[in-house]
């Protein structure tokens, strides 16, 4: 069995969209699982029982892995598209198509390393776009752009390694030199580093930055998931806000006044009217949906598709030329880092950042824009680890495992049962949530300006923000050093004593340089551009990882 020229390009296209990771759940489906790529790879190479056999094999040693916060261990989607096709066209039995897998997965998550910094490029040139309001133009570069390039630069390689055979491919792996792979992976371990730096250097005031130092060292030195991390912060926030109360109580700026005659009433009645439907929230979240995984970058992550998502409702929001000001400073408001699962993270977000930004078009300066900043932020990793630990690590595998025995006897329904299922389950928990918290979080607004506890809310979001920053920093932001020293009596490494003096100072330091830098220069690009420099020379020095 040969591969054409046209199954090649065919097989590499259809790879190039699957990493774009779009729509969100059969694209995140495929992209952190073998099983329907295989239903997909046996479609075109006109063998499905085989392919099929081979992906379900594969699939046992990619069970588990999933790419929460954006890291990605390994390339489970890369890894089909060369592994089960090598395996087809060169009668490999599977034991050595795993053997190929591994080596082209651990590349491919490399490679997604490199797509991520060109995000941060294409997230930079869409911010020129923001500035004169024009939502679409942000979209072209931060969102199309990526996409386009994601397919070329993974569709390609793919195209030109099944054509030319396996055997070149693993040559070609062969001779990437150690320390490149030991450079690019001490990369991905220092560029998270930006976007927590970002969100610290945006929400953070001088007497909060102790609670970035407690989540981060929470984390060190007991290692909780994420809600018990949300737990701690609330009670930390709590306890805070109560013995300071008196410093952020102040009188309503939004009260009603009694002697205020009928048309006042009734102009403020109208303006609190919501003037989103249905069919504009599930547009909002269907955008949000489609678009969330391929603007991924370092400094981004998927801000630019919650941007995209909410724009035309911020468009609603601040009509007219006298308000074109305000509408640019809503979207700039959602270019900044945010990262979340789009179901239970992106649709509870989505709809109260809707409910929020339309209060706060009807009395502009009533609610700061940090307020609702903070509420994204606060909110992200939480639901992010519902979601991750709901959707993806329990009911997408509880799915696989439905059906494997299927795939594992050649039927493509093995493959196709879990995708269907599992995008039917979580859009629809997706919509019900971007709907009921657009309709919550509207009272939840209103309720807030009567009762005069705005400063409480900045305050509290504020602490929230930077301790679930500090957390996830300490989880996401991974950076080690080999190093050792040896005696004539022992040998030690400089993590062991470096954890000794401090656990995760390496994390630390990185997240703390780079957020030093951003609080004077405010240059993102410059800081994302100047870490990649410095890690990649240290990852091939070998002087970390």
């Amino acid at each position: 069995m040969e591969i054409t020229l046209a199954q090649a390009i065919i097989l590499g296209l259809i790879c190039g969209i699957c990493k774009c990771a779009m729509p969100y759940t059969p694209g995140c489906f495929v992209f952190n699982t073998v099983i329907f790529n295989a239903v997909l790879i046996g479609a075109v190479l006109g063998d499905m029982y085989q392919a099929m056999i081979v992906g379900a094999s594969l699939q046992l040693i990619y069970l588990g892995v999933i790419a929460a916060g954006g890291n990605q261990p390994t390339d489970p989607c890369l890894a089909s598209y060369i592994a089960i096709p090598a395996a087809m066209i060169s009668g490999l039995d599977t034991t050595a198509a795993v053997a190929l897998a591994v080596p082209v997965g651990l590349l491919g998550a490399q490679i997604m390393n490199l797509i991520y910094l060109l995000n941060g490029f294409f997230a930079q040139k869409g911010d020129a776009f923001v500035e004169k309001g024009d939502a679409f133009g942000m979209t072209r570069w931060s969102v199309i752009y990526c996409g386009v390039a994601r397919i070329l630069l993974i569709g390609i390689p793919v195209s030109i390694a099944l054509y030319f055979g396996s055997g070149a491919l693993q040559g070609v792996l062969d001779d990437i030199p150690q320390f490149v792979t030991n450079g690019l992976t001490a990369m991905g371990s220092c560029l998270p580093a930006v976007g927590f730096a970002i969100i610290a250097n945006l929400i953070s005031k001088p007497k909060y930055i102790p609670f970035f130092f407690a989540g981060f060292f929470l984390i060190q030195y007991t290692g909780i998931g994420t809600i018990p991390l949300l737990i701690a912060g609330l009670f930390l926030t709590f306890l805070y806000i109560t013995f300071t109360a008196n410093d952020y109580t102040k009188a309503s700026e939004y009260e009603e006044d009694d002697d205020e005659d009928e048309d006042e009433g009734d102009e403020e009645e109208e303006a609190g009217e919501q003037c989103l439907g249905k069919l504009d929230i599930l547009k909002a979240y269907v955008r949000l949906w489609t678009t969330a995984e391929v603007c991924h970058s370092f400094e981004r992550m998927m801000a630019p598709s919650f941007c995209t998502a909410v724009a035309p409702a911020l468009k609603k929001f601040y009509k007219g030329e006298e308000n074109k000001e305000h509408y640019i400073e809503a979207l700039k408001r959602h270019t900044t880092f945010f990262n979340t699962e789009a179901h239970w993270g992106g649709g509870t977000i989505l709809g109260l950042t809707l409910a929020m930004e339309e209060k706060k078009s009807q009395n502009y300066d009533a609610i700061p824009g940090e307020v609702i900043l903070n509420l994204k932020t606060g909110l992200m990793g939480p639901l992010a680890g519902i979601g991750d630990t709901i959707s993806w690590s329990t009911l997408m595998y509880l799915l696989i495992g439905l059906f494997l025995p299927l795939a594992k006897q050649g039927n493509p329904l093995g493959g196709i049962g879990p995708i269907v299922c599992l995008t039917i389950i979580c859009f629809a928990i997706g919509y019900f949530l971007t709907l009921k918290c657009y309709t919550f979080g509207y009272s939840f607004a209103e309720n807030m300006l009567k009762s005069g506890l705005v400063n409480m809310i900045i305050a509290g979001a504020s602490i929230l923000g930077l301790f679930m920053m500090g957390g996830l920093a300490s989880t996401y932001v991974t950076v080690s050093t080999p190093l050792k020293f040896a005696t004539s009596a022992y040998t030690t490494t400089l993590q062991s004593i470096l954890d000794s003096i401090i656990p995760g100072m390496l994390p630390l330091l990185v997240v703390l340089c780079v957020w030093g830098y951003l609080s004077k220069k405010r240059n993102y690009f410059a800081a994302t551009v100047g870490l990649t420099i410095v890690s990649l020379v240290l990852g091939c020095l070998g002087i970390i990882i």
